[in-house]
């Protein structure tokens, strides 16, 4: 701690951000309170006043990274400019006793209600004395391009997954009411975003809490009226959310984009249950089949769980052949994480590692096979495409999206020809490259057309 100074504007501090796009959001709010109250905000740790480390604490490689990254900040201490080192996040927040005892690296850890207030913990970690009130929170320092962002539609988690730790460390599901959701995504929108990509720990019970039933098809409805604003993707819905309103909205509204995010987790009914998912594999496959019918050219992404307590090669077989017989465009396949203060975790983790890892591989190496030829299938279709950025290859001008790519998580389109970071292009595919496409501009926005600003107010 030092002594006692009036605030001096070029301090600096440094966010640095891991886990999900959850996260993202929150470093997105930290960001702006410290810049609205003077701090200059650096991407380089090194040259940093203090350090600010948003954690994730979900699995164990997750945590295991986030301590392996705060003791690299800790360094800087000794090696740079560092004079505080502030860790926060969901690992902060659900292993706040035990790591102000063990983690004596850090001078603070803070809780996830903790970091609206990281402007006043930086001041005391650098001894400084303002004159003025601190200013609150207008709206996000964006960390995504300005042309599209997330938009957290609620926060917590109202189910009982078996395996999953994220009721504990962020609580039950608290929605954001349909009006101020509006205004953030109007005013994203009036600074140059053209693609909201809603997240949540569950999208579907967005609103129960606010309005004694889900209203996603509401929000959607409301957010589909603001002029500019070209895509809407749904992230993170939960398969037993899905009702009629909902699918009819999404193979009806060309704003939505044709793109589900799913997380299954499994397909063995006797590990569904233990999970504690709600639903059965006859029950997924007729959903998965009625999005399908509903919806044309519809894009899945989803996730498994590999190595869940007594899964068994018989249980994983079937898992497996029921990805295969889905064809899901996107899928990835984690390994079961054993966590305390779980119902699993009162399971015996029965999977040995080494199972693990080749059923992961066993799943990812057919996925690989499935998308190969979904992607080989759209060579010599004209598909549109948000451009996002130069490509670092020479071999290229740009990189872009199609709607069936959500952003950071999925396959991309390398382009050659005429464009500009945010505009819609229309683009020839003439190849593909496991999860990408390889495309020719024929078609492209004017940038006149647009006014692409920082979506950061000014003051």
């Amino acid at each position: 701690m030092h002594s006692v100074r009036f605030f001096l504007a070029m301090d600096t501090v440094s966010l640095i951000t891991l886990g999900c796009p959850k996260n993202t959001v929150d470093s997105e709010r930290m960001h702006r309170l410290l810049e609205r109250n003077g701090y200059r905000v650096s991407e380089d740790a090194t040259e940093a006043d203090v350090v600010v480390v948003n954690t994730c604490g979900f699995i164990q490689p997750a945590k295991e990274e986030s301590i392996s990254t705060v003791l690299e900040a800790a360094d800087l201490k000794v090696h740079a400019n560092c004079k505080g080192l502030i860790v926060t996040g969901c690992l902060a927040e659900r292993y706040q006793t035990e790591l102000q005892d063990d983690l004596t690296e850090a001078d603070l850890i803070l809780g996830l209600k903790d970091e609206k207030d990281i402007v006043s913990h930086c001041d005391r970690l650098l001894g400084n004395r303002r004159e003025d009130p601190l200013k609150g929170l207008d709206d996000r320092h964006l960390l995504t391009p300005a042309h599209w962002a997330y938009l957290r539609i609620s926060d917590g988690c109202d189910r009982t997954c078996s395996f999953c730790a994220i009721p504990g460390i962020r609580g039950g599901n608290i929605s954001v009411a349909i009006e101020e959701l509006v205004r953030e995504a109007g005013h994203l929108v009036k600074h140059g975003c053209r693609e909201l990509a809603l997240i949540a720990q569950d999208t579907m019970r967005y609103g129960a809490d606010l309005y004694g039933s889900p209203r996603l098809p509401d929000l959607l409805r409301e957010l589909i009226a603001i002029d500019g604003l070209d895509w809407i993707r749904l992230l993170y819905t939960y398969p037993t959310g899905w009702r009629d309103e909902l699918v009819d909205l999404l193979a009806n509204e060309p704003k939505l984009c044709a793109y589900v995010d799913m997380p299954l987790q499994h397909a063995s009914d006797p590990i569904l249950k233990s999970m504690n998912r709600g639903t059965t594999q006859a029950g997924t496959r007729k959903l998965v089949y009625r999005l399908r019918d509903a919806v044309p050219n519809l894009t899945i992404r989803s996730s498994v769980i590999v190595g869940y307590p007594g899964e068994t090669e018989d249980r994983f077989e079937e898992m497996l052949a029921f990805l295969e017989e889905m064809r899901f465009n996107r899928l990835v396949a984690f390994s079961y994480s054993h966590e305390e203060n779980t119902a699993a975790g009162l399971l015996i983790d029965d999977v040995e590692e080494d199972v693990k890892v080749e059923r992961i591989n066993r799943v990812m190496e057919m996925q690989e096979a499935i998308t190969t030829e979904i992607t080989e299938a759209m060579i010599g279709q004209t598909m549109r495409v948000l451009i996002d950025r130069p490509s670092d290859d020479p071999d290229y001008d740009w990189i872009g999206r199609t709607r069936m790519d959500a952003p950071e998580i999925d396959g991309e389109v390398l382009i050659y020809g005429q464009g500009g970071r945010g505009l819609f292009a229309d683009v020839d595919i003439v190849d593909a490259n496991g999860y990408d496409l390889i495309g020719k501009v024929v078609d492209v926005e004017s940038p006149g057309e647009l006014t692409l600003l920082s979506v950061a107010p000014a003051g």
